[in-house]
């Protein structure tokens, strides 16, 4: 049975049960559970039929979805990753104890009434099911080492002589079939667009090349068209430093900071006053306005959390989760104040007056259907009632509040755009890969080859490279030993252990020192960014720069790899050891090494990125409802934006370690004008604040099969328009309006 097929059986059996249609991002949800738990949409509708009376629920939606994915994984007799006894004749049962009866679910019991007439035995009854022995079908069931049946009391039973056990026994699992491995070099789509961002229907760059001339082509080929630098407001790291040797009380006053400072931009933004402040604006007059600064209803006063009042307030705090492990849900969120004003104190969120009518003053019904997603360490102004001090019963939610726009003078963009020794009114071309770079089967590097061939053809301008370049997750990572290190075939064929560094060296320095040894004129600059994945460096966020030298110690190129050297050096000598840069006394840098998180200026353009996969870690722990459909991943990464942070999760994700002192030098001082943030989730590219472009690339590798990179073009502003902005005196301020001139295509490598 086809996807499609499956998913209009599930709507229609849905729809039976005088369910509404789904959402197609909820059916597909719906159809996975279907495949995985071999269920009938039947069951499925029959089975949200029942959830949905004891729970007293109406819609499934992305709120009601997780526990009926639980009351699913229960009747299919998976629960917590172990199969139980399943009902004969169904995909459904129950957990039972050794020594008790079972008892067919009502789902089981339809379905045994509808299948007795061909389970009884020839010239019999429906009482054919049951055994000489006395074990119903349902007891027939194989034990776990498979070596016969188990009866309800748990012991093993030896199938009798002509019984139906001995020909063939029910099994809980049918065996599992081995799933073919794809293979990199099998692949069919190379190349193949998986999505795209362009709304103006822009060309690529590429094809605006085609249509220059001859001599044009060959200028814009070998011509650098573009500076790179690190934002002149950016504070991310530049050198190694020393981490986790924190004291508690510098982390505490880190959070506490963090709060404060978000807590006074929050109220800023929005312009959000406390009672004292209140106080003193009518005593010098000014009147209040019934409107906020952002054009909606007044917002309430400013009260420090835990403060019982019986009016409306309004409270900022962080996010946090009662548990303190496991996923935040609506039932977990607490809002917890700072230490300066709240004591620390935490009170209870109650999220339903978001989604409740209130009555105007005239008597008027207003629906109040506000979205809303939280996750941990997240920090918010909730407006709401707190008359008990314990629980804020919410009406309103502010999610934070975005950096400020970058704007430059109509004279600036035009030299960045238009001049002879910039972009001279060509696209600007920008490539974005994220490893891992080898499959998972080899450390061949086999896709990074091709990447490098494709960028050797296609000549881009900038071409961002986010780690891990040596996985530390890879199964040929870490020595046979485990002391450390990587399993390479030498000359002869045998298997050694070299270090993590030799293995830089020698698979991404050298690949690209070879390309530009083979193309010294190549204008295109490479942007390194490390990853926490990477085995060669600390695991700790924030990342400084790759350190790409060994500093003092001269010794042969083949041997620096194993001391350390990254050989990136050598990558800025190929081709051109005896030349100078354009102005005659250094070459032109083709490698730039930056931290992770980076804020880049290149030309014009603002670039955040990111290496850390902070939408998977902030997926994994976010509660939302009423977001439109196919909005999720949007909504995560305009909360990096909202909070003015690279990795606003708190306490950080599994496997990820957070160095609070640092915190400052993983703040977003700005509005990227693109943010680029590799994941393993579904790669995109869309607009968020109006102005963003977020770029998710995806991975260049997919276990043992190809994955996908970005290509972003950023095409020049109409000519006429900044002359017209230079014509004001001193030159106009301008926003640089990226989002309108740009193009990305995500492609299969």
């Amino acid at each position: 049975m086809t996807s499609s097929s499956l998913k209009q059986q599930i709507s229609s059996a849905f729809n039976s049960v005088g369910h509404p249609p789904l959402p197609s991002a909820l059916l597909s949800q719906i159809t996975a559970v279907s495949t995985s738990l071999r269920l009938t949409p039947n069951q499925l509708a029959e089975a949200w039929e029942a959830h949905s009376l004891t729970k007293n629920v109406t819609v499934l939606n992305d709120v009601t979805m997780g526990g009926y994915r639980t009351a699913l994984a229960k009747e299919a007799g998976v629960v917590d990753g172990k199969n139980v006894t399943v009902m004969s004749g169904t995909g459904l049962g129950k957990r039972t104890a050794p020594g008790s009866n079972v008892t067919p679910s009502p789902m089981a019991k339809r379905a045994t009434t509808a299948t007795s007439a061909t389970t009884a035995t020839p010239g019999g009854d429906s009482k054919g099911s049951v055994n000489r022995n006395g074990l119903s079908a349902v007891d027939n069931l194989t034990s776990p080492s498979g070596k016969g049946a188990v009866s309800p009391t748990g012991k093993q039973q030896q199938p009798q002589p002509g019984s139906a056990t001995s020909s063939s026994a029910m099994v809980i699992t049918p065996p599992k079939m081995p799933k073919a491995t794809l293979k990199y070099t099998d692949r069919t789509n190379a190349g193949q667009i998986v999505t795209s961002y362009n709304p103006h229907n822009l060309p690529t760059a590429l094809e605006v090349l085609s249509s220059k001339s001859t001599a044009e082509k060959e200028r814009i080929e070998t011509h650098v068209a573009c500076t790179i630098s690190p934002h002149p407001s950016a504070s991310h790291p530049q050198g190694s430093f020393r981490h986790m040797f924190t004291p508690l009380e510098k982390r505490a006053g880190a959070l506490e900071e963090r709060l404060n400072g978000m807590s006074r931009t929050i109220c800023d933004t929005f312009g959000i006053k406390n009672e004292d402040e209140e106080m003193i604006e009518s005593m010098d007059g000014v009147v209040k306005s019934e409107t906020s600064e952002n054009g909606g209803d007044k917002i309430s006063t400013w009260t420090p959390v835990g403060l019982p009042k019986q009016n409306k307030v309004l409270c900022v705090g962080r996010i946090c989760n009662e548990a303190h492990e496991g996923r935040l849900n609506r039932a977990s969120i607490r809002l917890e104040g700072s230490r300066q004003h709240s004591a620390g104190s935490r009170i209870q969120l109650d999220l339903q007056g978001l989604n409740s009518n209130t009555t105007d003053d005239q008597g008027n019904v207003q629906q109040n259907k506000q979205s809303y997603s939280f996750f941990s360490g997240q920090i918010v102004a909730v407006e709401g009632i707190n008359s008990s001090g314990r629980t804020l019963q919410a009406s309103r939610l502010l999610e934070g509040a975005p950096p400020p726009q970058e704007t430059l003078t109509a004279s600036e963009l035009l030299d960045y755009q238009y001049g002879s020794k910039s972009q001279n009114g060509n696209p600007l071309s920008i490539v974005s890969m994220c490893g891992p770079f080898t499959t998972k089967d080899n450390l061949d590097y086999d896709p990074l080859v091709d990447a490098i061939l494709k960028i050797s053809a296609d000549k881009p301008d900038v071409v961002i490279l986010c780690g891990p370049f040596v996985d530390g997750r890879q199964p040929l990572v870490g020595g046979e030993d485990g002391s450390g290190g990587a399993i390479v075939e030498d000359e002869n064929g045998n298997d050694r252990t070299v270090s993590y560094e030799y293995l830089f060296a020698t698979k991404i320095s050298a690949l690209l020192e070879e390309m530009y040894a083979n193309d010294p004129e190549l204008k295109t600059q490479f942007v390194l960014v490390p990853s926490m994945d990477d085995a060669f460096l600390d695991a700790v966020y924030p990342q400084p720069p790759l350190e790409g030298l060994v500093e003092g110690i001269p010794m042969p190129k083949e041997v620096a790899a194993e001391f350390g050297d990254l050989g990136l050096n050598h990558v800025e000598l190929a081709g051109r050891e005896n030349q100078k840069g354009r102005d005659g006394s250094s070459r032109q840098r083709r490698v730039h090494c930056v931290s992770n998180p980076c804020t880049l200026q290149i030309n014009d353009v603002t670039i955040g990125v990111t290496s850390t996969d902070v939408l998977f870690h902030i997926s994994s722990d976010e509660c939302n409802a009423n977001l439109a459909p196919g909005t999720r991943l949007t909504r995560i990464a305009q909360h990096l934006i909202q909070q003015r942070s690279y990795y606003p999760l708190f306490p950080a994700a599994k496997g990820a370690s957070l160095d609070l002192s640092k915190s400052k030098q993983w703040e977003m001082p700005i509005q990227p004008d693109i943010l680029i943030v590799p994941s393993k989730l579904a790669s995109f590219a869309r607009t968020v604040l109006d102005t963003t472009i977020v770029v998710n690339p995806g991975e260049l590798t997919k276990n043992t099969t190809g994955g996908t990179y970005a290509v972003v073009d950023v095409h020049p502003m109409k000519r006429e328009t900044l002359e017209s902005g230079m014509a004001v005196d001193g030159g106009m301020e301008m926003g640089k309006g990226v989002q309108d001139r740009v193009r990305v295509d995500i492609k299969r490598i």
